[in-house]
């Protein structure tokens, strides 16, 4: 570590243990509503942590770490606070935080929900709801992901799908290739996988994601679920948009659920993808916009209530380790959308 490191880390963790970090943190976010983001959860050391792609994937350790940090800076709510709040029926805390989960995957449920049963802490799972069906042990998404990782079989799939051997060069390829692999057959899907990479399918041996009755265990514990799209395909980019809006519903609705709620697969948006959702009856949509949400405008962020995906990396942990002077850094300072200045 470079001495200019050396100094800002030792900054960091003077400001954080004295308390200024956290009196600044309670004035300046007092009405601000942080939403965060997390996918998987694993044992550090696991084979699964091994395998995930790791952006997306917290360690447990890290991941309790991180709640005790949440526990102490932060008001937790569920997600019927946050729709009281957008419906103006209600008001949220001082410096209120939503957790929240993308995709359904089983370790949410295996390892994530004991740590948040802890602590009692509410959160909720935007569940992406074809994967209720899928019966093979490994997500296509997480192959598909793995192969793209590796150049010689992304170009394998990229041509398989018809996309230009230039494709990886532009932005947002990798949700275009997740469109055209969810617009198809699950059959259809992996055998083009597994074209591109023999093995990638046959890597995973234990179910990735949730069946009905890991869902069941989540919600009978009182936590919330949302809809994530049917297939995981960009709404915006799907086949057909209309089927991938309504067929999440129409699961959602089976399931129970009478208040929806939906996270945007990928992150990606447009007007169409919200008129699709009014249409359907969703009533609280979330983005991937890494801001804080005014909470006195969260009536006018209703489909664009913005979340900030959190990642265990070297933004967020010192010498291998959560850190809670970089968490503080990283969450507090962010910009506040749907700010009204004078």
């Amino acid at each position: 570590m470079s001495i200019a490191s050396t100094i800002k880390d030792t900054a960091r963790t003077v400001l954080y243990r004295s308390g200024l970090l956290g009196a600044w943190h309670r004035h300046r976010n007092q009405h601000a509503l942080t939403a965060l983001m997390f996918h998987r959860v694993l044992p550090a050391g696991s084979h699964a942590l091994a395998q995930s792609e790791r952006e997306f994937a917290f360690s447990l350790e890290g991941f309790g770490r991180t709640l005790d940090f949440v526990t102490r800076h932060y008001n937790v709510v569920s997600l019927a606070q946050v729709k009281a709040a957008i419906d103006g029926k209600g008001q949220l805390p001082a410096c209120p935080m939503l957790i929240t989960f993308d995709d359904g995957w089983r370790d949410t449920v295996e390892y994530a929900m004991p740590e948040l049963k802890k602590r009692g802490l509410p959160a909720l799972l935007f569940l992406a709801t074809e994967v209720l069906d899928l019966k093979q042990p490994r997500w296509w998404q997480d192959a598909a992901v793995a192969v793209l990782a590796n150049p010689q079989t992304a170009r394998k799939l990229l041509q398989a799908l018809g996309m230009p051997a230039d494709a990886s060069t532009q932005p947002g390829y990798s949700q275009q290739v997740a469109a055209k692999l969810a617009g198809m057959p699950e059959a259809q899907r992996r055998q083009l996988i597994q074209q591109a990479d023999p093995r990638v399918l046959q890597e995973i041996a234990d179910r990735q994601m949730v069946s009905a009755d890991d869902l069941r265990q989540w919600t009978d514990n009182g936590f919330d679920l949302g809809g994530h799209g049917h297939s995981h395909s960009p709404i915006a980019y799907a086949r057909d948009p209309r089927v991938e809006v309504f067929d999440c519903r129409s699961h959602l609705r089976a399931l129970g659920l009478e208040d929806l709620s939906l996270s945007y697969p990928h992150g990606v948006k447009n007007d169409s993808s919200r008129e699709l959702l009014t249409e359907a009856g969703f009533e609280v949509v979330f983005d991937s916009n890494p801001c804080l949400a005014n909470v006195t405008n969260l009536p006018q962020l209703r489909f664009d209530v913005p979340r900030i995906h959190l990642p265990e990396n070297g933004w967020t942990t010192r010498n291998g380790r959560i850190d809670f002077a970089r968490l503080a850094m990283f969450l507090f300072f962010r910009p506040v959308q749907g700010l009204v200045r004078a």
